[in-house]
C-alpha cells in the first residue's frame, strides 16, 4: 500500500507530542494535589517538548489547584471541618482570582456549615449563593437555616416561605411550615435532635 505523499509524518515530532501529553497528565495530577511548583515545572517541560501546546505553566497549575480546593472544601464542610473548608475556598480564590465558584458550591458551605454550628461564619457563602441563584428554593432554604441560627427570624421565615412556594416536595414543605410556625411563636425549631436529623438526611 502506497502512502499519500501529501501526508507529513514526523516520527520524532509525534514521539515528543506523546511524551508531552503524558507530562501534562502528570502535571495536572500534581496540581490537584497542591504541588503547584512541581506541576508548573512539569508543564514547562511539556511545552519544551511540544511547542504547539498553548498555556501558561504557572497559571494552568494554579487554576487546576484552585478547582481541586473547591471540591476539597465541599468534602471538608460535610465532615464538619468548617474552618478548613472556608480556608480552602479563600486559598482557591487567591490562586485563581478568576475562578467561578457556582451557587451549588457556595450552597454546600452554607448548609453544612450551618448544621455544624458555624452559621455566622458561613453566612457570606449563603449570600453569595443567593446572589447567584435568587430564585432557587434550595439556596434560599440553606440561607434560611443560617439566618434562623443567627437570630434573623424574619429573614429565615421569608427564605423558608420562598422554599415552600418553589418546592414540589410536600413532606419537605410541611417541615418548613413547622419551622416557620415555631419561629413565629418565638421558639427555636432547630434543636440538637432536629440538626442531627438534617445531617442524617444528607
Amino acid at each position: 500500500m502506497l502512502l499519500d505523499p501529501s501526508l507529513k509524518f514526523n516520527p520524532e515530532t509525534q514521539a515528543r507530542q506523546i511524551a508531552a501529553s503524558a507530562l501534562v497528565e502528570q502535571s495536572e495530577q500534581l496540581a490537584r494535589e497542591q504541588n503547584i511548583k512541581e506541576a508548573t515545572d512539569m508543564f514547562q517541560r511539556a511545552l519544551l517538548l511540544d511547542p504547539s501546546l498553548d498555556f501558561n505553566p504557572e497559571t494552568k497549575a494554579q487554576q487546576i489547584a484552585a478547582s481541586a480546593l473547591v471540591k476539597q472544601a465541599q468534602n471538608l464542610v460535610q465532615e464538619g471541618k468548617v474552618q478548613e473548608a472556608i480556608a480552602a475556598y479563600v486559598e482557591a480564590q487567591k490562586l485563581d482570582p478568576t475562578i467561578e465558584i457556582d451557587r451549588y458550591s457556595w450552597g454546600i458551605i452554607c448548609w453544612f456549615g450551618s448544621l455544624h454550628s458555624s452559621a455566622k461564619d458561613v453566612m457570606f457563602a449563603c449570600e453569595k449563593a443567593v446572589e447567584l441563584a435568587p430564585d432557587n428554593g434550595n439556596i434560599r432554604d440553606s440561607r434560611g437555616l443560617a439566618r434562623a441560627l443567627t437570630g434573623n427570624t424574619q429573614g429565615a421565615i421569608e427564605d423558608f416561605q420562598a422554599y415552600i412556594v418553589w418546592s414540589g416536595d410536600e413532606e419537605a414543605k410541611a417541615q418548613r411550615q413547622r419551622w416557620i410556625d415555631a419561629l413565629k411563636a418565638g421558639e427555636n425549631p432547630f434543636t440538637e435532635e432536629e440538626i442531627q436529623r438534617l445531617l442524617n438526611e444528607d
